[in-house]
């Protein structure tokens, strides 16, 4: 049997959402896969390119991947940017308003930037969180003082948007975080959103653009069969990817609904279900 591609989401599905790592144990089946197959292990995120540096080194990616939800397909190694599912300018710069008169803390993404308010509560998060890396495995933001200044930058063409992500409190922000929701259902949006780490995250991008889209984009780019290419999620935005692929895979910390359309469940996060999936089809192989 020929190994197949593994397009894999990471937060909950390898990176633990409780402190954004991977565990050992998948760490080294995975790089152990990307021996057996000359790097054929890619990664499928709603993050922006920025903050899957370290992983992308980590876990010894070469081939393309995709980031934004689908919304950006570049190569980890040059940065070059292979597609980009832009926004409509009129539409971020409403969305970006929205956002000053409701008081919510937005990042805005392309295929390789990061951008956000200097106190945005993602950047803090992530100083956290990866401020002990090397620098040049640390997202990199665009910081800005207010609103305005990005408005203005996005009105002059400064900045190509695929993505837009609001964080909200996951306690005292949940009815603020439903009127969002209903916002851009209103502006015709994609807005699948997740809870970590206490935080609500909703995403606003052009409808049609998913990872599923992403993935056909990605095996149109790289001239791949969609047979040959297993995807793993765990999340409502991983719905599409797992649903209409051939072989849509969700770990066993999932959520429910991800799990009755998968192809596949495997095992937990915690139980190095990815690696021990991989480990699988090697022994299949051999």
């Amino acid at each position: 049997m020929k190994l197949p591609y593994i397009g894999s989401d990471l937060d909950g599905t390898v990176v633990k959402n409780s402190d954004f790592k991977i565990l050992d144990e998948t760490i080294k089946d995975i790089n152990d896969y990307q021996k057996q197959t000359s790097n054929n292990f890619f990664i499928v995120t709603g993050r922006a390119f920025q903050n899957m540096k370290y992983y992308v080194k980590q876990l010894n990616v070469t081939l393309p991947v995709i980031s934004s939800n689908g919304g950006a397909i570049t190569d980890p190694v040059t940065w070059e940017v292979y597609y980009e599912a832009l926004m409509d300018k009129e539409v971020v710069l409403d969305l970006l308003q929205y956002s000053i008169d409701n008081d919510l803390d937005v990042s805005l993404y392309t295929a390789t930037t990061l951008c956000a308010l200097k106190n945005a509560e993602r950047v803090k998060a992530y100083k956290e969180l990866y401020g002990h890396y090397a620098d040049e495995d640390q997202p990199q933001f665009i910081l800005y003082n207010d609103y305005n200044e990005l408005i203005e930058e996005v009105r002059n063409d400064i900045h190509r948007t695929v993505k837009l992500m609001y964080s909200l409190d996951s306690e005292l922000e949940v009815e603020k975080a439903e009127k969002l929701k209903l916002y851009l259902e209103e502006k015709g949006l994609y807005n699948p959103s997740t809870i970590i780490q206490s935080r609500i995250l909703v995403d606003a991008m052009p409808k049609g653009v998913n990872k599923a889209s992403g993935i056909k984009k990605w095996a149109e780019i790289m001239n791949v069969d969609l047979n040959d290419i297993h995807v793993i999620g765990d999340n409502n935005n991983d719905m599409e990817m797992v649903g209409e692929l051939p072989y849509g895979i969700a770990v066993g910390n999932a959520v429910e609904n991800l799990k009755e359309i998968a192809w596949k469940v495997i095992d937990h996060i915690d139980n190095n279900g990815v690696g021990k999936y991989l480990k699988e089809l090697i022994s299949k192989e051999q």
